[in-house]
């Protein structure tokens, strides 16, 4: 049987590894990956069940620590003045793109001093109302949301998150004035919706199908271009009226600059061949996340892709006056 070895010291855990040496130059230590939230969310989970086939695939072990706080700033900050030896590396989410327009001063700059690896998964969310509310598709929403005085009350996740920026992105589409109420997490959100003190929100996949399904929560459409298996008969933003509308965060790694290549090249590959499990991505199916198609997996597309979505989002943390600080 597979030894595994757990380090419960400092927060930290140390994945398997397998007993012989890596058979090439690097890794010839332990790597460390830094999660800047705490254990248990979804970005903690994602990572380690990755990085645990990586770990046996690198042949050595990588210790999981979870530095929490400021929006991931407080643990990316490790990283980024951390040795660009190729044994640090951290988890990225879309806040990379965000927070230069969410804060006005940051310790780091993230196209300068972090580099990307690969990609771990996009986050895929559905637009839900209280059953009581007296809508059944978009467009009913953003009729009712004209006509109601004062507008919309919608919850997120936290100030500044994708599923905030998406509700104003809403708003802004479709011409209708929405109040953000935010919480320290996504189960606060659904409870105070089903509860009718909210009117919409989006949320990720996992936590509102159980609640769609016993009819506590009404779906009116998903913010990918596609269809989810969780929820096949639910239409998409663009299907359902809203033409261009389009909402997905992200959970990437990431290393300092300066990493060596051989590095940085070694990881993605591993990675890769880790995403493309079955066990993995029947897992993340069912988390409602989805792992990018290998060739569309590249440090080069995860760098465009926080590019564009700092673009993006950049707009409309502008256009609402959105500050952390």
């Amino acid at each position: 049987m597979r030894r595994r070895q757990f380090l419960c010291a400092g927060g930290g855990l140390l994945l398997p590894a397998g007993q012989g040496r890596a058979a090439g130059p690097w890794p010839t230590r332990p790597l460390r990956l830094l999660v800047p939230y705490a254990p248990g969310g979804g970005a903690d989970i994602l990572a380690r069940t990755v990085m645990r086939h990586v770990s046996e695939r690198l042949q050595q072990p990588i210790v999981v620590e979870n530095r929490g706080g400021a929006n991931t700033i407080i643990g990316t900050q490790q990283i980024v003045q951390s040795a660009p030896d190729g044994y640090n590396f951290v988890v990225g989410t879309s806040s990379l793109a965000m927070n230069p327009f969410l804060y006005r001063r940051l310790p780091f700059e993230a196209e300068r001093d972090l580099v990307p690896v690969a990609l771990l998964a996009t986050v895929r969310f559905v637009l839900v109302v209280n059953p009581l509310l007296p809508v059944r598709s978009v467009q009913d929403l953003v009729a009712h949301g004209r006509a109601a005085p004062g507008g919309l009350i919608f919850g997120s996740y936290g100030a500044g998150s994708t599923a905030h920026l998406t509700g104003l992105l809403f708003g802004r589409a479709a011409g209708v004035e929405v109040t953000h109420v935010a919480y320290p997490g996504s189960s606060p959100v659904l409870i105070d919706l089903m509860a009718g003190r909210l009117a919409f929100a989006f949320s990720t996949i996992l936590p509102a199908v159980p609640e769609i399904g016993n009819g506590r929560l009404r779906a009116l459409a998903v913010t990918t271009p596609e269809r989810v298996n969780a929820l096949p008969h639910l239409p998409t933003m663009q299907e359902a009226w809203m033409p261009g509308f389009e909402a997905a965060g992200w959970n990437s790694v990431h290393a300092p600059a300066g990493t060596p290549e051989a590095a940085l090249q070694r990881m993605s590959a591993e990675m890769l061949a880790s995403l493309d499990m079955p066990e993995v991505r029947r897992f993340f199916g069912e988390q409602g996340y989805v792992i990018p198609p290998a060739e569309r997996n590249t440090p080069a597309a995860l760098a465009a892709l926080q590019r564009s979505d700092a673009g993006k989002w950049g707009r409309i943390i502008e256009d609402a006056s959105v500050r952390l600080d």
